[in-house]
């Protein structure tokens, strides 16, 4: 399925959400994330594919997270319902840069793009010791993911080639799930929840 199209110089570049059917189950009943002080990986994981990128330029792929709306979150009586304002956070803790970047297109072209090893912290003074980069989240707001694709022409020139998000894959941040429904799916599908079993 096509989700985007974007007109430049190298035609259409358009970007797919491969896991969608999985992230519509979770999208019905309000996506939960854990955010942990160490991090905790995302699931459903991230896992995009690329079209129309030229195949020898080199590109930057990358994921950030913004506030999906302007409220604080709480679980009340089975169901999501705003209370109050949501907190900001600056935007450098939220940036995550896929490790394979950066890259030709025909190599991000000829797999799935999975950020599997990005992980949601609320430890406002992470700064990815061990190599690993965690993203800064607060807990009871909602975030959208986006994707962000970049061609990095000469030193110090990069140029911005595409932007995209799915709906689907909003979820709140939580320290632990609220709803049983969303317990229910990550155990039914997630090989790694061996806590829940």
């Amino acid at each position: 399925m096509r989700v985007q199209d974007t007109h430049g110089s190298a035609g259409k570049v358009c970007v797919y959400l491969c896991n969608r059917e999985l992230w519509v189950k979770f999208h019905q009943h309000t996506c939960e994330m854990i955010i942990t002080k160490q991090g905790r990986r995302m699931f459903p994981t991230l896992q995009y594919s690329l079209t129309g990128l030229e195949p020898t330029k080199q590109y930057n792929v990358f994921v950030d997270m913004i506030l999906a709306d302007p409220n604080h979150w709480k679980f009340q009586s089975g169901r999501w319902v705003p209370c109050g304002a949501a907190e900001q956070l600056p935007q450098t803790g939220r940036v995550y840069l896929h490790p394979d970047s950066p890259n030709t297109g025909s190599h991000w072209m000829k797999q799935d793009i999975v950020f599997s090893k990005l992980k949601l912290t609320n430890n406002k003074n992470s700064d990815g010791h061990g190599g690993v980069v965690s993203i800064v989240l607060n807990s009871m707001h909602k975030y959208q993911p986006r994707l962000h694709v970049i061609e990095v022409g000469a030193p110090g020139e990069q140029k911005k080639l595409l932007t995209h998000s799915f709906t689907e894959t909003q979820f709140i941040g939580v320290t632990a799930y609220q709803n049983t429904d969303i317990t229910q799916l990550k155990i039914d599908h997630n090989p790694f929840a061996k806590g829940f079993r």
